[in-house]
């Protein structure tokens, strides 16, 4: 059966942000989503013909014919950006009643900073303004309730958005924990530290604080912290987690939960970032969700590790393809990346790609010695 599309509800009174906040959202979304459409109020005016005037009647009409017609698009599978005032309660609770996958997200700003805006001068004229002599009913029941006074940016904004959203961004989310939880209560992975964190602890300065992405049985993240350094290692299996926590190890702390997109990739708050074999456990659209958050998380100057596995690994086609690149072989999801791919899409987020190399002799492991690929980059100085 295909999936049904989600509509994304920007709502708020004129000059709130409704199309910009909206316009941004949507533009970052497609790059998680394929299928993604914009509906802007104003634009649908002109795109449908003007035949419905600003009476009550007429207002209620026309937002129903918006929304009519995002529900039939996310019906056919598409997710649907509407930016509108959409004034009504009784508009926005037809939604939450017909429109099964439905996101309304509340722009809220003061009076004063609306008059100050005062878009197209609608705020002076101060007749048939929606909000000044024109009732309008605040959202009762928005999903997210997002302040634009003008303390962040529209950016800021959207990325608050796609965290709380997530993952109803992404398109088919990855979930291996069940495999990996058996995995670690079989306790069959070494405890040594890879030859990569090896590697890595000779590019950085001890003292500094580190995220791991997907730490596993914590061979790494211990290593790390003996080595003087502050971290943080997430995993989505429940097993590993708790085993690490009951070591008590100093310098670490460990969590639980979806490195995509957790809590700990708040701005410039951490100065490296760890990942060894877990980007191919994500698809190409949680990478970049990830590929945002860690930009935003990392301070100017830190730097990203990769290790991961290629499309030149003796693994690579085995088993059910399930996407480009990716199989689901020996009961879990693995994808397979491609060097310059992953290069660019890095590049292109704002990191400055330092180093990458695909070779055998990085991750020999008994007597395998497959191909990898080692990716070092850096957020730039004076990067936002």
């Amino acid at each position: 059966m295909e999936s049904k599309g989600t509509v994304y509800f920007f709502t708020g009174l004129s000059g709130a942000g409704k199309t910009t906040i909206g316009g941004l959202f949507h533009q970052r979304l497609k790059a998680t989503k394929p299928n993604v459409v914009l509906l802007d109020g104003d634009e649908i005016r002109v795109a449908f013909g003007e035949d419905v005037g600003y009476t009550h009647e007429e207002r209620l009409r026309w937002a129903g014919r918006i929304f009519r017609v995002g529900r039939l698009l996310a019906g056919q599978g598409i997710d649907v950006v509407v930016c509108s005032i959409a004034m009504y309660e009784s508009v926005r609770q037809w939604n939450r009643e017909n429109i099964p996958n439905y996101k309304e997200i509340y722009i809220k700003v003061s009076k004063d900073t609306l008059m100050q805006r005062n878009q197209k001068g609608l705020y002076t004229a101060g007749k048939n303004v929606v909000g000044i002599d024109l009732p309008f009913d605040e959202p009762q029941n928005p999903d997210i309730v997002l302040p634009n006074d003008g303390e962040r940016t529209p950016l800021e904004l959207v990325e608050q958005l796609e965290r709380e959203l997530y993952p109803n961004i992404v398109e088919d989310t990855v979930d291996n924990s069940a495999y990996w939880n058996q995995y670690y209560k079989n306790r069959v992975c070494s405890e040594e530290p890879s030859p990569f964190a090896q590697y890595v602890s000779t590019l950085m300065e001890p003292g500094k604080r580190m995220v791991e992405l997907g730490c596993g049985n914590g061979r790494d993240a211990v290593f790390f912290a003996g080595q003087g350094f502050q971290i943080t290692a997430l995993d989505m299996s429940q097993e590993a987690i708790a085993q690490l926590r009951s070591r008590n190890i100093a310098n670490a702390e460990f969590l639980c939960g979806d490195f995509v997109n957790s809590d700990v990739h708040q701005p410039d708050s951490y100065d490296y970032a760890y990942s060894r074999f877990t980007i191919h456990s994500i698809n190409r659209n949680q990478e970049q969700v990830l590929l945002n958050n860690l930009f935003r998380g990392l301070r100017p100057g830190g730097k990203l590790f990769i290790e991961v596995r290629g499309v030149k690994d003796p693994l690579f086609g085995k088993g059910r393809q399930v996407e480009p690149n990716a199989y689901f072989y020996d009961n879990h999801y693995r994808r397979f990346i491609v060097m310059d791919e992953l290069a660019a899409s890095l590049e292109k987020r704002g990191f400055r790609v330092e180093y990458a190399q695909e070779r055998t002799g990085f991750a020999p492991y008994g007597n395998d010695d497959p191909p990898v690929i080692r990716i070092v980059a850096a957020k730039p100085e004076g990067a936002a």
